[in-house]
């Protein structure tokens, strides 16, 4: 935060009072910050029975069990690791509260947080489980992108941020009031992405930036007193110019937050071109015996080499996952040290996707449908529907977050030609996702051909002439290749846009001679251009 101080101010300050520059620009801020608190207070006086204040009171403690009977309302699968949250959360807000109400008992004084760390696939779920469980715990939860960060003193964010972040998500109206919250109940921080700051084994040497931002964040897990304002910031620079001429230190502590109470969880994928984590721990697990129940020890690399790789493809080795793989991996061995939980997400399969739309409580397919019936218009997804969104998503292999980026390209057309219209139903089925294009011409009685051109005109303001021949090529290539027509246009017709560069106006025929050769348009484009040149000299 950047707080200006004006000139003229500050000499009408030293003139009336006969004081120095600092004392005038203490003054100031000083009056500043008295005139927000008196504003503050009329505002409280007048409007005090009409006045929402913000949830203050103490947090509920969940058992482990609660903890993830609420999770498996919003999150398919992954029951390791939600019994694994569940435990860290339930027991460390349960030893805050504990500490709170016994301040005597000297055994806990630095009781052993329940850090966790966590891999799997993008998109299994990492992140959103712990959006959920913040919603139920009511306490400040901050879920942020490692990669946004950076060491303390290199530009962008550094890691104290982080605290300073979780501090502004907590209820109260001025930092102090925020900060004792979080002191009194805790909160939960959780760092998605730390894999991208782990040291790549490529590189020679010591990776400063990632190591930096690795042991500032062990900093924070390890119990750190942060300021709750920037220090960076000119307000801050400016009080502690002040206090140290005056030789006043009083009341710095008041203005720092203890990390003691806040929970850390860490998340990523863990891949990269090379040695990822999964094969960082297949590599181990081939090279050595794993002990039995019954005391023998299976060997492994003895099957055929078949029979290997159909393992591998069903096998999640981040469950094996061990502190060594993680370090070989290029997390700092301090940092794995002070997370003992480590747990694991699967990837989603086809049948976790179909759950995830028709059995959550925050239903994807629900959302759609409020959404259309806010313009009266009532929306059914067929069961067939549902499994062809799923196996577009699986193969796409970015998990839960692939269905909406699918679910937004069949029905963005439908969402915004519907509402307004003559239609107050829409019945959403597997042939309606395959050629969505096709499918909503068809119910608005409008030819592909003509919505192309049309649209085409109003964005370059040139008309596309399509004889019947050229049609009927469009139309056979679209059911030979099982296509949309509309997607077929796009496809042939892309380079088309050119003809706006190369100042065409009005009327432009399309030929079959010209779909025919897939690099018309660029080659008509380069001519033109070399024309131009020539122009020129």
């Amino acid at each position: 935060m950047k707080i200006s101080i004006p000139k003229e101010a500050i000499t009408q300050i030293m003139a009336d009072y006969n004081c120095t520059e600092e004392e005038a620009a203490k003054a100031y801020l000083d009056a500043q910050e008295r005139a927000g608190e008196a504003f503050q207070s009329f505002l409280e006086n007048r409007f005090s029975s009409q006045k929402k204040t913000p949830e203050t009171g103490e947090p509920k403690i969940y058992t482990p069990k609660e903890i993830k009977k609420h999770l498996d309302k919003y999150v398919i699968g992954q029951e390791e690791y939600k019994k694994r949250l569940a435990i860290a959360a339930g027991y460390h807000f349960a030893m805050i509260k504990y500490l709170r109400e016994h301040p005597e008992d000297e055994t806990v004084k630095r009781f052993r947080k329940k850090n966790t760390i966590t891999a799997g696939p993008s998109g299994s779920g990492k992140t959103y489980c712990v959006e959920v469980l913040g919603d139920l715990l009511q306490v400040p939860t901050l879920i942020i992108d490692a990669t946004d960060y950076t060491e303390a003193g290199y530009v962008g964010k550094s890691a104290d941020d982080m605290v300073r972040e979780l501090i502004d998500m907590a209820p109260g109206h001025r930092r102090e009031e925020q900060a004792r919250f979080i002191s009194r109940y805790g909160g939960l921080i959780c760092i998605d992405e730390i894999d991208k700051k782990a040291k790549d084994g490529s590189l020679a040497g010591h990776d400063i930036s990632r190591e930096g931002f690795q042991r500032s964040v062990l900093k924070l897990i390890e119990r750190k007193l942060v300021p709750i304002n920037n220090p960076y910031s000119a307000a801050s620079q400016i009080q502690e110019v002040i206090d140290r001429q005056r030789g006043e230190k009083s009341g710095k502590r008041d203005s720092m937050i203890s990390t003691e109470n806040i929970l850390f969880i860490l998340g990523g994928s863990f891949e990269r071109m090379g040695d990822n984590l999964e094969s960082i721990v297949k590599k181990r697990l081939q090279h050595k015996g794993r002990v039995k129940d019954d005391g023998s020890v299976e060997i492994k690399g003895f099957a055929s080499e078949k029979k290997k790789n159909e393992k591998s493809r069903l096998r999640n080795y981040y469950k094996e996952a061990e502190a060594d793989d993680y370090i070989n991996f290029g997390l700092l061995p301090e940092l794995i040290g002070r997370s003992p939980i480590r747990t694991f997400v699967n990837l989603l399969s086809k049948n976790d996707l179909i759950r995830i739309m028709q059995d959550t409580k925050d239903s994807i397919l629900n959302q759609y449908i409020m959404e259309f019936k806010l313009f009266n218009i009532d929306l059914e997804f067929t069961q067939n529907a549902i499994e062809y969104v799923a196996e577009t998503a699986e193969n796409r292999k970015t998990g839960a977050r692939a269905l909406v980026s699918v679910w937004e390209n069949i029905l963005t057309d439908f969402q915004f030609e519907l509402p307004g219209s003559n239609f107050s139903f829409l019945k959403v089925n597997r042939e309606l996702c395959e050629k969505p294009k096709d499918f909503l011409l068809k119910m608005l009685e409008r030819s592909p051909f003509v919505d192309y051109v049309e649209n085409f005109k109003k964005e370059y303001g040139i008309e596309l002439i399509l004889d019947e021949s050229v049609q009927d090529y469009f139309e056979n290539y679209a059911h030979q290749h099982n296509l949309q027509i509309y997607e077929t246009l796009k496809k042939f017709l892309s380079g088309a846009s050119a003809l706006n560069y190369m100042g065409v106006r009005g009327t432009y025929h399309i030929t079959k001679e010209m779909i025919e050769d897939e690099k018309y348009f660029d080659k008509l484009f380069a001519k033109w251009y070399e024309n131009q040149k020539k122009k020129i000299n």
